[in-house]
């Protein structure tokens, strides 16, 4: 199996390696079984063997999701895109808070939260909360990025398609100050002024951006760029699940359409998770 080989090869980690598997629509107890037999032949399995016996009830969380139509195969129809991973989106949450915005976490809260912070700590590491921006997280979820960034941001404005996702985020981060959370259309980011963000952050949302077509991605870097100032950043984790070459190939257009510069495209920053980082800045006024 491609997963297995990944994780083998070092590519992914062993929790993405566990969700692969989980989302070929697999049962808890067959992946364990098929790893069970294949750790017999190659020893190398067998720490992800012992983590998907350790997080059972994490796997059978995943059968749940899959089960409740955790996938869906692209669609050219961008409004039928929308309206099928705002469904989704709204039944998953209802599942597993954690698993429906990070499968890969199984559920696990206490790993949600390592997985979040090693994404906060490389953003510290970068620069980009030196001067406590003000923040649009695309496609929040249930809040878990904006509520690990509110002391390092001047403020932060969660957008998400699934009510269900924002009603969760407004639950669990009602105690901090400076967020704020709204649904979207999924198609623009109407209500948003120009100029009002120092960073824009999209973490695997593209992803279903892409799914519904081309065009409806390239209207949301677009927008993202009227949204933020002159020398503000985009930072995409993930922009589709096509595979790397083909995002490397198209992001270089797109981003310099909507006037961005490519600061990275499709680098690998992280352990704990499978995101590739595409990172595109504003051009200054007057370039």
């Amino acid at each position: 199996m491609t997963a297995l080989r990944d994780y083998l090869d070092g590519t992914i980690p062993a929790t993405v390696a566990l969700m692969r598997l989980m989302l070929q629509g697999a049962s808890a107890e067959s992946v364990i079984r098929h790893l069970t037999g294949a750790a017999a032949d190659d020893d190398r399995l067998l720490p992800l063997l012992a983590l998907a016996q350790r997080m059972r009830d994490g796997l059978w969380t995943l059968q749940r999701m899959v089960e409740a139509g955790a996938t869906h195969a692209p669609c050219d129809d961008p409004e039928a895109a929308i309206a099928q991973s705002r469904a989704m989106f709204d039944r998953l949450v209802r599942i597993s808070p954690e698993a429906s915005v990070a499968a890969y976490s199984l559920g696990d809260p206490e790993l949600l939260d390592a997985i979040t912070m090693e994404l906060v700590v490389w953003l510290r590491a970068q620069g980009l909360l030196a001067r406590r921006p003000r923040i649009l997280d695309l496609g929040c979820g249930i809040g878990r990025l904006a509520g690990a960034l509110a002391r390092d941001a001047g403020s932060v404005t969660g957008l998400d398609i699934a009510p269900a996702m924002i009603d969760e985020a407004r639950r669990r981060n009602a105690a901090l100050p400076g967020l704020r959370f709204e649904t979207c259309s999924g198609r623009d980011l109407a209500g948003m002024p120009d100029a009002c963000c120092d960073l824009v952050l999209a973490v695997d949302v593209f992803p279903y951006l892409v799914g519904g077509g081309l065009p409806l991605a390239t209207g949301m870097v677009t927008e993202a760029a009227r949204v933020l100032r002159p020398g503000g950043d985009l930072l995409i984790l993930n922009f589709s699940y096509r595979g790397p070459e083909a995002d490397r190939r198209d992001l270089p257009g797109i981003a310099a359409q909507a006037g961005f510069d490519l600061h990275r495209n499709g680098t690998r920053e992280f352990l704990l998770w499978d995101g590739l980082v595409h990172w595109l800045r504003r051009h200054h006024a007057g370039a």
